[in-house]
């Protein structure tokens, strides 16, 4: 069981991801992503665990407007999981954020390594636990059904997995 705090996407780009993802089931490529029916995110910071009151109050108090993140290419990280996902353009924006958030929660938390902010790769996911013969496919079955995604920032929430739970969502104002 981990917790997560995540940015989610307009409608509109997360139908694009979705679709993504579906071709990869068209041609029967293993996805656990699709098993988990997680919704397309970028996660900000992740932990085993939390104090999950002190953790709304900062995500209700912190400022954020809604923003757009592009993204235009596919990236893997090296030796975990066999996940690909959705390189998305990193802003200032982004990371100043992200920083902002991470720096508030460590006084309750310690989160994975991983998204301390100087080791943080912004990334959204679109399959995991791939197949080790299947990969490669994959990797080319998403490249060549990718199109430019423009996603807007909308919401900002914090969840259990898995399965994921909504433990609580904002709507971020624009």
């Amino acid at each position: 069981m981990g917790y997560a705090i995540e940015i989610i996407f307009d409608s509109k780009s997360e139908r694009q991801i979705i679709h993504l993802m579906k071709n990869l089931d068209a041609n029967e490529i293993e996805n656990c992503l699709r098993k988990f029916q997680t919704t397309p995110h970028i996660a900000l910071s992740v932990f085993d665990e939390i104090d999950i009151e002190k953790t709304i109050g900062i995500i209700e108090r912190i400022n954020i407007s809604q923003f757009t993140i592009p993204m235009y290419g596919l990236g893997t990280f090296q030796g975990i999981n066999n996940i690909i996902f959705l390189l998305p353009k990193v802003t200032m924006e982004l990371l100043t954020f992200q920083k902002a958030l991470h720096c508030q929660l460590l006084k309750y938390s310690d989160s994975w390594n991983y998204y301390y902010p100087d080791n943080w790769v912004p990334h959204c996911t679109v399959a995991m636990d791939v197949a080790e013969d299947q990969f490669l496919n994959a990797f080319r079955i998403l490249r060549d059904n990718m199109e430019p995604i423009s996603a807007r920032v909308e919401k900002i929430r914090l969840i259990k997995f898995h399965p994921e739970e909504i433990l609580y969502e904002r709507l971020i104002e624009k």
